[in-house]
């Protein structure tokens, strides 16, 4: 291939660009493995009204494939409360029944009030990852702080959910609420 001047500030941006996209999937997949992990490492710290001992602990995720993945690598390795762990991917509309944790990503925190209320009668921990989320109706919600991710927690909603959340989980929480 013959490069001339001209063509080459054009591959030189293409480089840039190839470089920064590449550079954003790591962080990206970085991100979601950390939000995986504190997903997996909170609801170990949450006691749910009596369950079934023998049925798997079932966590639904609303648009975050990526923690989606992730999870799915965790629970094959590792088991959450002594119980196999599936993770269901969910469509916006799908059912959410069966399930003992909920996270919904981002892009559709718009909805998580009417997820919630969907839901608000059942023992259903939810997750989520937006700013007000937990003035919507989640019981943890992941925040960003000074580049690390922290998680914020309302006790309120807890316990209309009948959850219990350990007190070694909310001395670590970056924000309570209701307390």
């Amino acid at each position: 291939m013959i490069t001339t001047r001209r063509t080459f500030p054009l591959m030189a941006a293409m480089l840039w660009a190839a470089a920064a996209d590449a550079a954003d999937t790591a962080q990206a997949d970085a991100e979601a493995k950390i939000k995986a992990s504190y997903i997996y490492k909170l609801a170990a710290y949450i006691d749910w009204p009596s369950t079934d001992v023998g049925a798997p602990f079932t966590i639904g995720i609303i648009d975050a494939d990526n923690v989606a993945e992730e999870l799915k690598k965790l629970s094959a390795a590792y088991p959450l409360k002594s119980r196999p762990v599936q993770v269901r991917q969910l469509a916006a509309g799908a059912a959410l029944s069966g399930l003992q944790l909920l996270y919904i990503g981002e892009h559709s925190a718009r909805n998580a009030r009417n997820l919630f209320d969907s839901i608000a009668t059942l023992p259903v921990l939810t997750m989520t990852e937006s700013a007000g989320a937990l003035a919507a109706g989640s019981i943890i919600n992941l925040v960003q702080v000074d580049e690390r991710i922290r998680f914020e927690v309302s006790l309120s909603h807890a316990e209309a959910r009948r959850l219990k959340i350990s007190s070694r989980l909310l001395d670590v929480a970056y924000r309570i609420e209701g307390r």
